[in-house]
């Protein structure tokens, strides 16, 4: 049967969301509640609605259009990259992969004890940490994974488990042998607690020789931008050693220059025994993702097999256009761009703090931060508490509704703002994008 012309270009923009939501599944979202943007093109930092309303993106989609929308340069690499695509299963020598595993082991971390030199490439982030999973278990031959309660790990049935996110619930305890111990971060505490401490003690108890990984996010993302202390790596770096349990470091967010250097774990001079990559590692325009592994651990399946892999893996197209994406990341010099926005958006998140009673925390490192939102300035308690729903949610939905008022397109969860731009933003946009920010927190403040 031959192709139907569908004839969708004669459908408004009402008439194409009804049909879209007809026949696909939105993700993370009751279907009839589902709010769908049409958009019709994307330059930069800017989304273009059907209705030519343009929004500026500060979520960067799901956090990996790290190089902006309709990049030319990574346009024309992919243009290049198509005419000589090819079909090629993970039993071929795919020149692609290996270029790209070999741009990978120049830039991850390394010292002089551990260097990550061999990767397993994958279709996503939810994959290259179930992949890590299941290596971190073979090698060790033991069975539990710690993992914290704000993380959140991927949306497969074992990277939902592993994580802490709420939204694991819906499909709790269909793995074995998750422990999870609590963020570095103490809500209006006014105190630190020594998580790290806490973590000993869970080993302790739970039997470090049971114990196969503990798998943390570089800096926490989505759930909350939690910044830890200078030594909190370092710290659980050598409770990995101490108890022989490998360190899994879930990059897929925090890294390509998202916090201001290739990968989180840079900033703490701590190299993980496994790394997970994926998001930024094509700039968002190709699904791609990796599991990267310490030279101890490549050599361990040089005679026990690797039980992992699926068709796609190490997609030959899409390792051109990570390869492409590396390139600009350093041509561009990303790395500064971020660093001097990364400066800017943290002054300017503090005079909302200052000029906002309902702001009562920012946090942010490189181009990644939350705003929090309280009740007053006096009492501390969270404007839309988590996991809130119904008339308790309210807030949050009068808060996105503001923010697109003011053509701002950011991750509105419960009682934050999680905002992540695209990693080439100017200093005239992010004025733009604040100030926008601002006018919303006043309508919200008027709303509520």
């Amino acid at each position: 049967m031959p192709l139907i012309d569908h004839q969708l270009g004669n459908l408004s923009s009402s008439e194409l969301k009804k049909r879209y939501q007809d026949v696909v599944f939105v993700p993370w979202s009751k279907q009839h509640d589902a709010q769908l943007l049409h958009v019709k093109s994307a330059q930069g930092v800017y989304l273009t609605l059907a209705d030519n309303t343009k929004l500026l993106d500060m979520k960067s989609q799901a956090f990996c259009a790290n190089l902006g929308h309709g990049h030319e340069g990574m346009i024309k690499a992919m243009s290049e990259a198509a005419l000589t695509a090819k079909v090629a299963s993970s039993d071929i020598l795919c020149t692609e992969r290996l270029n790209l595993a070999l741009d990978l082991k120049t830039i991850a971390p390394r010292d002089n004890t551990r260097a990550l030199t061999k990767t397993f490439f994958t279709l996503g982030g939810a994959e290259a940490n179930e992949n890590a999973i299941k290596i971190a278990r073979m090698f060790t031959k033991r069975h539990k994974i710690i993992t914290r309660y704000r993380s959140y790990h991927g949306a497969t049935l074992a990277t939902m488990n592993m994580s802490g996110d709420y939204r694991r619930i819906a499909v709790d305890n269909a793995m074995t042998g998750i422990v999870r111990f609590p963020d570095p971060y103490a809500r209006g505490s006014g105190q630190e607690i020594d998580t790290v401490r806490l973590l000993e003690e869970i080993i302790e108890i739970e039997g470090p020789e049971t114990i196969a990984a503990i798998m943390l996010e570089g800096i926490t993302g989505a759930n909350g931008v939690f910044i830890p202390p200078k030594n909190y790596w370092p710290r659980i770096r050598a409770l990995c050693d101490r108890f022989g349990i490998l360190l899994i470091a879930d990059e897929v967010l925090s890294g390509f220059f998202r916090t201001g250097t290739w990968f989180a774990m840079d900033h703490f001079d701590v190299v993980p025994d496994i790394m997970t990559l994926s998001k930024g590692i094509s700039a968002g325009y190709v699904p791609l993702g990796a599991t990267m592994v310490t030279q101890q651990i490549a050599d361990f399946f040089d005679e026990e097999s690797l039980w992992c892999g699926l068709t796609q893996y190490g997609n030959a197209f899409a390792c051109a256009t990570a390869r492409a994406a590396l390139g600009f990341y350093e041509r561009d010099n990303i790395a500064l761009n971020v660093e001097e926005r990364g400066r800017e958006l943290s002054s300017l998140l503090q005079k909302l703090l200052h000029d906002h009673n309902l702001v009562g925390e920012v946090r942010s490192i490189g181009l990644l931060a939350a705003i929090d939102l309280v009740k007053s300035k006096e009492d501390q308690s969270p404007l839309v508490p988590y996991r809130a729903s119904g008339l308790a949610y309210k807030p949050a939905q009068i808060l996105q509704q503001a923010l697109q008022e003011e053509n701002i397109l950011a991750l509105v969860r419960y009682n934050m703002i999680i905002l992540a731009p695209p990693l080439i933003i100017t200093q005239t946009q992010l004025d733009e994008a604040m100030f926008g920010i601002n006018r919303a927190l006043k309508k919200l403040a008027e709303r509520i």
